[in-house]
């Protein structure tokens, strides 16, 4: 019986003052207005938008590539799983990202959400940077000097320059090369060395120090070396072979 049939019923019934059957009546007619009545529904919780979210970490790479040195930039971040459930963030998301350099390759940006809702997630990202950067202008062999016509500037990929690189080509000049270069290879911060600055037969300026007292002599490089390098050296008037650190051009203090 339906809720209207009910309701006339229970009318006919209260008229009649049939008081069992009324109360029969009335707890039927009940029941059935709430079976009628719509079922409340839990409000379903708001999740951050996955596809907002790329997109923000997308801007904030881009932003973080504006920079003077970097001729463009192709900036491409990586899907988030798609079962991924993180709750709608009410602050703005704060990203950081770990290359001070702005060398891009592959990175991840932490993403943090701050606030009551807060999580955290790492958004892989590659990013190719693309500079003008030194190489060499033709093959260099292992222990070259580099001159300024070894150089010219091309633009590369500086993700892919895992020795670093060079864009301000004045800085490598002087500098050696551990290793061959091609023509056309970056000249990269991890393959140039100081020159050697005293060779082997090299009269040098042997300086001794104590305290507030130093003593200066000459003598004779048994060894070639660099700015920093140790060599043995022998005291020309004593004929004693002593060690040394190279202080620079043509100088060496003993190490007492």
């Amino acid at each position: 019986m339906g809720p209207c049939r009910l309701f006339q019923s229970l009318s006919e019934c209260s008229t009649r003052g049939v008081g069992p059957l009324c109360g029969r009546l009335a707890g039927a007619l009940l029941l059935a207005l709430l079976a009628a009545a719509p079922q409340a529904t839990p409000e379903s919780a708001p999740y951050q938008d996955l596809s907002e979210l790329r997109a923000e970490v997308q801007q904030f790479l881009e932003a973080h590539y504006r920079i003077p040195s970097v001729n463009r930039t192709k900036i491409t971040v990586g899907r988030l799983d798609s079962r991924l459930r993180l709750k709608a963030c009410e602050a703005p998301l704060a990203l950081s990202v770990s290359d001070e350099e702005r060398s891009g390759g592959n990175l991840t940006v932490h993403t943090r959400c701050p606030g009551p809702n807060a999580w955290a997630l790492y958004v892989p990202a590659q990013v190719a940077v693309y500079r003008e950067v030194a190489v060499a202008s033709r093959s260099l062999g292992r222990g070259h000097r580099i001159a300024q016509d070894d150089m010219t500037m091309a633009l590369r990929d500086t993700g892919q320059l895992r020795q670093g690189f060079v864009v301000d080509a004045t800085s490598a000049l002087g500098k050696e090369l551990r290793r061959p270069l091609k023509a056309g290879e970056p000249v990269r911060l991890g393959l140039l060395i100081e020159p050697t600055i005293v060779e082997r037969g090299d009269q040098v300026r042997l300086r001794a120090r104590m305290g507030t007292i130093s003593v200066d002599t000459t003598g004779t490089a048994l060894s070639s070396g660099r700015v920093g390098e140790q060599i043995r050296v022998r005291n020309d008037r004593s004929e004693r072979i002593v060690r040394g650190r190279i202080t620079g051009p043509g100088t060496v203090d003993v190490i007492l």
